[in-house]
């Protein structure tokens, strides 16, 4: 069983006080962050558990989790008498400087010319809003590095008849901020502004030209391909991003629906993360008719009739084919990568079908994937009826397709039902790891389920301890405020600690059995939706009125302690034993560091009939144990080479690999991580490695050549944040 004592102590006690409980706090509006002042958390924080209480025993469900012991609970005691405080909210998104709460952007129509050789796009985007309060005589819209050439009033018009065409509106670019970008201001006309009231409608359009430094943006090189004959152009938008790409509302919380129709040179093609439109506008490209491309060109359109939050456009441009994959699906990729492709996410139908026994009706309509070029910077990204996924995953044996699981997951939580703003990150990522894991429990059991989840303990234990228990980004809901960017805050935190109180959630009111039917409630009442985190406390609280247990949760810990969780979940580690064992012998063999031969009885034969997954924890938890005293590189090269990790195409596996033998300072490792930074741009892989490799006496001038080297080739995140942690300034 997974429990305190296998992580380091210090990360297994946590102060709390009964006191946080205590906190005056209301409800507001249903899209708002909440928010507790940090010089109260902080006060509250650091004073001791006058208490502890155990919680109620429960026999373990039969048949499915037969380890269960229930969590052990150091939280702070309250009374049943005392209700639970209501949290305090606010409706500001500190990450966006738009007034979406004022006047809301419900649909873009956007045209667009992507210009490969100016690495840049012009565009023109035709916005239908409505008031949602009082009278606003303006509109703010997020912008980054976008020029604006003119913005007008479309609709309504204010000559009787209504002729006259657009009416140019007053605009201007507030001071650029570092992070945010800059506010774009549009003045409504006074005698319009008179007659809105909430729910008026107008219509408005911008013609903008984007930056080559755009950060959404990256623009590859025919060399930087697969085939090696066409540029090529992907788009990230998530957090804050969007912006850059086209003026936007770029908030999660102001969810809109959108049409486009984009221009690029033949033959290359576009894709969205929206459905394809067969029917193109007769019209082209009417408002970029000052755009006259000098080499042919193809127009593709798209629709996506659900509404998503600005990070959720994505435009991918190149020389792109595809392959059927089911009814709602197919991969797409350079003419190069299909059959790969195309074998390697084979069971994309099914994870998809799983997903809908379990959180109800797909409405995306499709489900595609494009399999990417190395340099995008995530295992995947969940665009809709378009997933992002990197080339790391084709292992050649599908055993890295829990990524796709996780992407069809966000589907439901992510996109259909959102975090309202970017402190609330984990709504998003915590319950789609949720997801994912029941997907993978219901196609291939129990088992894999508590598998994963104890896998996720261990990286949460790890990040935590990686980023300092004391650290506010490790709680659940930091603070945002001040223009913080969202990317500064990312790690696994949102993930796995989301994950691990979703999970005690389950096991405190009686299993699967009973949670399942709250999740699918959950994500019905919810679609469509943006919710802050006082929203899901409220809706939980409501669906589980008449279950004692559900009344002793205590929410102002989970959401506000740093550090790790205020309990220990456990969980059947069957499935990771064996790996944990192996892992513990080649420890032991080399407690010291001082080098060896490898445990007695070593072979290759000890994890044949391995999957993937148990070599990653074997790797993992032999890493965990060495984290005080690196090991010998006597001891890492003969692991090495009696389970063949160089011959492995497995990503995963490599990458944990050079985690532990990076500190080793392994030469052949040292060699062979520096291959893996050139090769690809995931951060995942990147960050880690470039901060291992730093940190070693025999590595860190390694690391900052090779970022010397190809870090131009990352996407301009990545860039970023692998120069953040090499304490390069850029």
């Amino acid at each position: 069983m997974l429990t305190a004592q296998q992580v380091p102590s210090a990360l297994a006690r946590r102060s709390c006080s009964s006191a946080l409980s205590q906190l005056p706090l209301e409800i507001r509006t249903r899209s708002a962050l909440f928010s507790v002042p940090n010089s109260q958390i902080a006060s509250l924080a650091s004073q001791p558990c006058s208490s502890a209480f155990r919680p109620r025993a429960r026999p373990p469900h039969p048949g499915r989790y037969q380890r269960y012991q229930g969590p052990t609970l150091r939280a702070a005691t309250r009374t049943r008498s005392s209700p639970p405080p209501l949290l305090r909210t606010m409706a500001d998104d500190h990450s966006s400087r738009s007034n979406f709460n004022d006047i809301r952007v419900i649909h873009s129509d956007f045209e667009l010319d992507v210009n490969l050789d100016k690495k840049i796009i012009e565009g023109y985007v035709k916005l239908n809003v409505v008031a949602d309060r009082g009278s606003p005589s303006h509109l703010l819209l997020d912008t980054r590095d976008l020029t604006i050439h003119r913005v007008e009033l479309l609709s309504p018009l204010q000559s009787p008849t209504g002729e006259g065409g657009p009416i140019p509106l007053k605009f201007q670019l507030d001071e650029p901020h570092k992070v945010l970008g800059s506010a774009l201001r549009v003045d409504l006309p006074a005698d319009l502004v008179g007659t809105l009231t909430h729910g008026s409608r107008l219509s408005l359009g911008v013609r903008f030209t984007t930056s080559p430094s755009s950060s959404a943006v990256q623009f590859l090189d025919p060399a930087q391909t697969a085939g090696g004959r066409h540029p090529y152009l992907f788009t990230q938008c998530q957090a804050i991003h969007a912006r850059s790409l086209v003026p936007c509302q770029d908030s999660p919380g102001a969810k809109m629906t959108y049409s486009a129709v984009v221009r690029v040179p033949q033959p290359l093609t576009a894709l969205m993360s929206a459905v394809p439109d067969d029917e193109l506008p007769a019209g082209g490209l009417p408002h970029l008719a000052d755009v006259e491309p000098p080499y042919p060109t193809s127009l593709f359109a798209f629709q996506q009739k659900v509404p998503i939050a600005p990070y959720l456009l994505a435009l991918a441009v190149g020389e792109l084919s595809s392959a059927t994959l089911g009814p709602r699906t197919r991969v797409w990729s350079e003419p190069s990568m299909v059959e790969a492709g195309a074998h390697e996410f084979a069971d994309t139908a099914k994870f998809l079908e799983a997903g809908e026994a379990i959180a109800g009706e797909y409405l995306w309509g499709r489900y595609d994937l494009l399999l990417l070029p190395p340099s995008f910077p995530y295992g995947g990204m969940e665009n809709p009826c378009l997933t992002f996924v990197t080339p790391t995953l084709l292992a050649g044996d599908r055993s890295l397709t829990n990524v796709v699981a996780h992407e069809i997951a966000h589907s439901w939580t992510g996109n259909l039902v959102t975090n309202a703003t970017w402190e609330h990150f984990w709504l998003n990522e915590g319950f789609t790891v949720f997801l994912e894991r029941k997907i993978l429990g219901r196609l291939y059991g129990p088992a894999t389920f508590q598998f994963h989840a104890a896998q996720g303990a261990v990286k949460l234990a790890a990040e935590v301890e990686r980023l300092g228990a004391d650290n506010p980004y490790t709680r659940l809901v930091p603070d945002l405020s001040g223009g913080v960017d969202p990317d500064d805050v990312f790690s696994s935190i949102p993930y796995e600690k989301g994950f691990y109180f979703l999970y005690y959630l389950q096991e405190l009111v009686g299993g699967a059995d009973v949670f399942d039917p709250f999740l699918a409630a959950y994500i019905m009442a919810h679609r469509h939706k943006t919710l802050t985190s006082a929203d899901f406390r409220n809706f939980f609280g409501e669906y589980f009125n008449k279950v004692p247990a559900a009344q002793d949760v205590d929410w102002n810990t989970w959401f506000f302690s740093p550090g790790m969780p205020p309990v220990t979940n456990t969980y059947d580690t069957s499935l990771a034993q064996q790996a944990y064992d192996l892992a513990m012998k080649w420890h032991t063999c080399d407690v010291m560091g001082i080098g060896s031969d490898g445990p007695e009885g070593a072979s290759p034969a000890v994890v044949a009939g391995w999957s993937s997954e148990q070599m990653v924890a074997f790797l993992d938890k032999l890493g965990q144990f060495r984290a005080p005293q690196p090991m010998h590189r006597t001891v890492t090269k003969r692991l090495a080479e009696l389970y063949g990790i160089y011959d492995s195409n497995n990503a995963e596996i490599r990458y944990s690999f050079f985690k532990l033998a990076i500190p080793a300072e392994d030469d052949q490792a040292l060699s062979a991580t520096a291959a893996m930074l050139r090769n690809q741009g995931r951060m995942k892989f990147l960050r880690p490695l470039y901060r291992a490799l730093h940190r070693s006496k025999a590595g860190r001038q390694l690391a900052e050549d090779t970022f010397a080297e190809v870090g131009m080739s990352y996407h301009p995140i990545a860039r970023k944040m692998v120069a953040s942690d090499l304490g390069i300034k850029e």
